[in-house]
């Protein structure tokens, strides 16, 4: 008789696990829900001070990391993407928000934020597998996903008026089209109210069976006022009851018992008071600008600039390792071979990758100067993008729902290890990834 048992439940966990149809017509295989919390470092989650009910109800019921290491740069479109491909940025390509245009000609470099998926990433995704298996996704301001033809139902990060879920969401009342115009204008909580009703809307009206969700306000924050400020809390506090809204709307589904959630972020936070403007250095040199005999610019993002040339050299590169290297505020100068060895992809693997890497030192941060002088004092204010092992850098994970062990506090973790442990719960063919399934976690 035991022997039966196990044998009728071994099968139905695997009828579940192939998508049966129910009565009605409805799928019972796996759903995950990823929320994504902009900036949301490790350090900040263990603080018992933090205002978090509904998070901190998920990390008893479910499992969660004590840190979760993000890749480099640790900015939020590369981590993103390495969460949903399991691979880093030497291989995704993805280094910045967006693709980078006008590299190594007479213009400055830009960020094209409108690039395409395919443009962007060059590996598979978890979105696309579940969408080639028949599955429906879905995402809500989630990054370097632009045109995505495996994504079913979207709500961009600029949404568009005319756009399904927009017109769902008018239709409703919840937002305008006027309101959805000028999306940009509120401050970034108004906009993360609206992702997450957009994210209610697609669980309510379309039941996706993978839906990536992203919400800014505490990066937004952060950047404005530092890091672990009064600001910074009570924005903790309204992205906990916007987690909650995504939890009850699965619960209102009748969907808790196939649903698993997980709440990551993509990086840290840290404080600054010191700028510098690596584009002094370069003028000093007579490197910068189109009248230069070689036309070399800077791309400054926080902790961390991208340097580009246009005819550059070996020795060339050489002379600018040397020109930043020792610098005040200046942690490293890192050739393309040396940045390897940190995940970064090569200029000879994509044009994304840079010529020469510059890390800053904590407490400064690179950015375009408005004087010639490198280094500058500045308010405080709060960057990200220094190397992967600094300890401000580290993000969270916390996983609960149908497929998760009630487990506690495991071990660090990498945010590589996303990826394959979705894969694994849908049941999707991701192979050949840089990180591994979190078997420890799973039932």
């Amino acid at each position: 008789m035991r022997a039966l048992v196990s044998l009728i439940f071994t099968a139905s966990a695997l009828t579940m696990m192939s998508g049966a149809q129910q009565p009605g017509g409805l799928s019972r295989r796996p759903k995950v829900v990823v929320i994504s919390l902009d900036a949301f470092p490790a350090e900040t989650m263990h603080d018992p001070a933090i205002s978090a009910p509904m998070l901190h109800q998920m990390m008893r019921e479910g499992a969660y990391a004590k840190s979760m290491q993000p890749i480099n740069p640790t900015v939020t479109w590369p981590n993103h993407t390495a969460m949903v491909t399991g691979q880093d940025a030497s291989r995704h390509h993805v280094v910045v928000n967006g693709l980078i245009v006008d590299q190594r000609t007479e213009k400055a470099p830009r960020v094209d934020a409108q690039a395409s998926k395919t443009q962007l990433v060059a590996v598979p995704t978890v979105y696309d597998l579940a969408h080639e298996a028949g599955m429906t996704t879905a995402e809500v301001d989630w990054v370097a996903i632009m045109h995505a033809t495996t994504i079913d139902w979207s709500f961009a990060e600029k949404p568009d008026p005319d756009g399904a879920i927009e017109r769902e969401l008018i239709a409703a009342g919840t937002t305008t089209r006027d309101e959805l115009e000028h999306f940009g204008k509120p401050r970034q909580a108004w906009r993360d109210r609206l992702y997450t009703a957009a994210a209610v809307d697609i669980l309510r009206k379309h039941r996706p069976d993978l839906l990536l969700v992203h919400l800014l306000a505490l990066d937004g924050i952060e950047h404005r006022t530092g890091f672990a400020t009064d600001a910074d809390y009570n924005t903790i506090a309204f992205l906990d009851d916007r987690v909650k809204e995504i939890v009850d709307a699965v619960a209102a589904n009748g969907d808790t018992d196939r649903t698993t959630f997980l709440v990551v972020s993509d990086h840290g936070q840290e404080s600054v008071h010191k700028r510098l403007n690596p584009e002094a250095l370069l003028k000093q040199a007579g490197l910068a600008g189109a009248s230069s005999p070689n036309p070399t610019f800077v791309m400054a993002d926080g902790g961390f600039a991208l340097v580009f040339q246009k005819n550059a050299t070996e020795t060339s590169v050489a002379q600018l390792k040397k020109l930043f290297e020792g610098k005040p505020g200046v942690l490293c100068a890192l050739t393309p071979m040396e940045s390897a060895k940190m995940g970064w992809p090569t200029p000879k693997t994509t044009g994304q990758a840079p010529d020469l890497l510059l890390y800053a030192k904590d407490d400064y941060a690179f950015s375009r100067g408005t004087t010639d002088e490198f280094v500058t004092d500045t308010e405080q204010v709060g960057q990200h993008g220094y190397p992967n092992t600094v300890p401000l850098m580290q993000a969270i994970f916390i996983a609960e729902g149908a497929a998760i062990r009630q487990k506690g506090e495991i071990p660090p973790i990498v945010n590589l290890d996303v990826a394959p442990t979705i894969a694994k719960i849908m049941g999707l063919p991701l192979t050949g990834t840089q990180g591994k399934t979190l078997m420890e976690i799973l039932k």
